[in-house]
């Protein structure tokens, strides 16, 4: 069942990275709900979730990073997202009905931006690489 959840979202960021909004809108239940936390909005609605997806400003691209089952059953998964001169990180924890479609999402997102200069000097500090190579593997 974990196996099937975690490729349920796997499927969702290649539909939208294809911008086949039928076949992601198909992976949602149709009162879905989708929580945009770090700007302070709720989508409601399998369609509502796909249409403000669909309505972005084109010329984003999606590199999905990670995919887990978390303790409670909710997958966690984590993007970047790459659109002209900013890319983006976000968190998405994604709920599921007895089917298998998606009936909650959760998403924070974060902006890759230049550290502050208060921290330049700071011990221990390294900068990384603007894109990940690979992601540690996480303990089970």
């Amino acid at each position: 069942m974990s196996l099937a959840r975690q490729d349920g979202v796997r499927r969702l960021w290649q539909a939208f990275e294809a911008r086949d909004w039928a076949a992601a809108q198909a992976l949602f239940a149709p009162d879905a709900v989708c929580d945009w936390w770090t700007s302070g909005e709720r989508f409601t609605g399998a369609a509502a979730i796909v249409g403000v997806n669909a309505a972005y400003p084109e010329g984003w691209h999606i590199e999905l990073l990670a995919v887990d089952e978390l303790v409670d059953g909710r997958i966690h998964s984590l993007v970047r997202v790459d659109q002209d001169a900013q890319s983006f990180y976000a968190n998405s924890f994604f709920g599921f009905d007895a089917e298998g479609r998606i009936t909650a999402v959760e998403e924070f997102w974060a902006t890759f931006e230049t550290p502050p200069t208060w921290r330049d000097g700071l011990p221990g500090r390294t900068r990384l690489p603007p894109r990940p190579a690979t992601l540690r593997p996480t303990s089970s």
